[in-house]
């Protein structure tokens, strides 16, 4: 069925053919696995940056407020405050949420079936940056894959999230399948402000608490995504 995700392989076992017969129209499998590795070899620079950052607000403790015997200059004001919350959380969150969606794209790509009007692989299912719409599709192909769930459902559902996280989302009335645009852009379309985003700068403690648990579960999640990702890939 054209734009439907195909079940017929590690959505449900192992993936056995490089063709695989839909109605006539033979899909490729190791060009959408070539797809799909470029996709995980990309994500994986994206985690590495979120992981980089994470540590160095870590050590750096997030500080709101600096304070000095001596009149502080702008360059030193900058490096002490270079890791704190308030200079990176936006892109942060932003290369964060892309991760979660690259690997999402990465596991479901090889389950797309071909359209038979263009005799190409119909993606419209995942050409989106909806996450919350990806992990559906995820969870509906790769139900075995808890710990991947239960991790990306923690930063994207609202009840599960750290209160970090869900003040922001709460407070904004915003929902993580348009981090798209709230994390890349002060202003919406109409270039309004519609975002405090005060609930997630100078936050101090809660900030660093918030970093240890980010880059703790993004640890603890690695095993199983690269396990996932080596099997449907044959690597």
């Amino acid at each position: 069925m054209p734009g439907a995700l195909n079940t017929h392989g590690q959505a449900r076992g192992i993936l056995r053919f490089e063709l695989i017969n839909t109605g006539g129209i033979e899909i490729n499998l190791k060009d959408l696995k070539e797809k799909s590795y470029k996709i995980f070899l990309f994500s994986d620079h994206y985690k590495q940056m979120v992981m980089n950052t994470l540590e160095m607000a870590i050590k750096e403790k997030n500080p709101s407020v600096i304070t000095s015997d001596t009149f502080i200059i702008e360059k030193e004001f900058n490096e002490k405050t270079k890791y704190c919350d308030y200079s990176i959380i936006y892109p942060l969150l932003y290369l964060f949420y892309h991760w979660i969606e690259l690997i999402l794209k990465g596991f479901l790509i090889v389950l797309v079936e071909e359209d038979p009007e263009t005799k190409k692989p119909d993606t419209k299912k995942i050409a989106h940056h909806n996450i919350i719409k990806l992990l559906k599709e995820f969870k509906e192909n790769y139900s075995n894959e808890k710990d991947i769930i239960d991790f990306v459902e923690k930063y994207t559902t609202k009840n599960n999230m750290p209160s970090f996280l869900k003040d922001f989302f709460d407070k904004n009335e915003l929902s993580v399948k348009n981090y798209y645009n709230f994390f890349r852009y002060p202003l919406d379309n109409n270039f309004e402000i519609t975002c405090d985003y005060s609930t997630i700068t100078h936050t101090d403690k809660k900030g660093v608490i918030f970093f240890r648990e980010l880059l703790k579960d993004i640890n603890e999640c690695l095993k199983p995504i690269v396990k996932l990702g080596r099997k449907i890939n044959d690597k």
